[in-house]
């Protein structure tokens, strides 16, 4: 498969350790730039490589994607073609944009494979060995089951059991030309490892974030779920989440401070970025660097997201910066704000508590007998939290997703949630007012097949069984 012909080399890349967040794995290993064989001999070179598989995960390639598609973003005049073709819709199966997730996440996968394949070779005698190789495992599962979930929600439909869904890669054929297997046999697999992994992970503590922890598969499982239309387990999953953490960013200082990387009370699970590191600088993606430094602004936040918030929202302090009115030349994304020696570089949030309560509202709303009471509790809970003001009633079932979609977008606006949640709820993207795209101007996204990223024409060129997509 293609995927494993292309290298990823990452220098001077240090990413937390396995036991605390202070400790720090200077190195990793790229198994494809070293003999094999010779990786596998130690326990500490095989948590080397599977530390890579973390730093691999393509996770600001998605959230720049999913930004540009919705209506999350607003066109700046600075703008010299960065993701025009994804932002005006006019975008093809050879999109840069859509080749970094396919390739980042596959990238990923195949670390953890290579970790899987050669899991009995690894040595590993004392008591605290073993329980760490069991506990590695565990870990390499759970990455290779959210990298192949991220890819088919993203590189197939809305879930219908018979669809398309995604090649599943288990093995390391750098010559395999898998082809496509259904949605729920995609699905199947990676329930498959989420089952297998959680109970390996049962030693990992969950103040050690940045690793897959039981929490962390447990929302993981809550979204799996919620895509599936299983509603009652999504639920079950999300509560089970809770018993690990439930607490809330409830202030101005802590909500701001979750998104300097200087509280990490709310999150479950998240990707540690630093300077030279793979998804380093998301924050980048919409500006290049402090406007005083001389950065370039080349995405607003849209205005009409702007709006949702009411003033006293703690979240409008922090992922806002200036004003929306035009020229929108100081007005800027400023929810990874990095620092002034490193602009846009944080961590990225991958599961936080505030998921869990919208996963209960959601499910609770759209299950066969809704239950808007739950829906509106645990609304009004993440609400509450944040200063959003009154969270009104829900009227009806469509009234209660509406909200509940408009508190998303609030919540995880720019986190790579956002075409995915309007997919899911059959909800179309439409912009608004000055948020239309200046050179395409067309506020509603009709076609539903745009809502499902292109195959890359890389990938179907070296491989005749995998299908492209419908419309590319």
């Amino acid at each position: 498969m293609k995927i494993n012909k292309i290298k990823f080399f990452f220098i001077g890349i240090a990413s937390l350790g396995l036991i605390s967040c202070t400790d720090v794995i200077d190195d990793q290993l790229d198994p494809d730039g070293v003999i094999e064989e010779n990786v596998f001999k130690t326990l500490k070179n095989s948590e080397r490589v599977l530390v890579g598989s973390y730093s691999r995960m393509p996770l600001g390639a998605n959230l720049y994607a999913q930004s540009l598609i919705t209506d999350e973003l607003k066109y700046n005049q600075k703008n010299n073609g960065q993701g025009k073709e994804v932002h005006s819709w006019t975008f093809t199966a050879q999109q840069d944009e859509f080749a970094g997730v396919w390739y980042g996440a596959y990238g990923s996968v195949s670390n953890a494979n290579k970790f899987l394949l050669n899991f009995d070779k690894i040595p590993a005698t004392t008591p605290e060995d073993i329980a760490l190789k069991a506990q590695l495992k565990g870990e390499a599962l759970a990455i290779r089951a959210f990298n192949h979930f991220m890819l088919v929600r993203l590189f197939s439909p809305k879930y219908q059991a018979n669809a398309l869904g995604i090649p599943y890669i288990k093995g390391d054929d750098i010559y395999a030309q898998p082809s496509r297997p259904t949605m729920q046999e995609t699905y199947t697999q990676i329930l498959n490892d989420c089952n297998e992994a959680y109970p390996l992970l049962a030693n990992v503590s969950v103040t050690v974030k940045n690793r897959f922890n039981q929490a962390a598969v447990r929302a993981m499982q809550a979204y799996i779920s919620l895509e599936m239309n299983n509603f009652d387990q999504a639920i079950t999953f999300a509560n089970q989440a809770l018993t690990f953490n439930s607490t809330l960013a409830n202030t101005l200082a802590t909500v701001q401070a979750t998104w300097t990387d200087t509280n990490t009370t709310e999150l479950l699970f998240f990707q540690t970025n630093i300077a030279g590191s793979a998804s380093a600088a998301p924050g980048t993606y919409f500006t290049t660097d402090l406007l005083s430094n001389g950065g370039i602004l080349y995405w607003n936040p849209s205005v009409t997201l702007y709006n949702k918030f009411s003033t006293g929202d703690f979240r409008r302090a922090r992922y806002f910066s200036g004003t929306p009115t035009t020229p929108y030349n100081n007005f800027i994304v400023n929810k990874y704000p990095g620092s002034s020696n490193n602009y846009g570089i944080n961590n990225i949030k991958v599961f936080r508590v505030a998921d869990l309560y919208m996963i209960l509202a959601e499910a609770n709303a759209r299950k066969a007998t809704p239950d808007l009471t739950a829906a509106l509790n645990a609304y009004a809970t993440l609400r509450t939290a944040r200063n959003a003001g009154v969270s009104l009633p829900f009227t009806d079932q469509n009234d209660a997703i509406t909200k509940i979609l408009d508190e998303r977008a609030r919540e995880f606006a720019w986190e790579g949630s956002r075409l995915l949640d309007l997919k899911r709820n059959g909800r179309l993207i439409t912009r608004q007012g000055v948020d239309i795209y200046i050179l395409n101007p067309v506020a509603t996204l009709t076609d539903l097949n745009r809502y499902t990223f292109p195959i890359p024409t890389s990938e179907t060129q070296a491989n005749p069984n995998i299908q492209q997509n419908p419309g590319y």
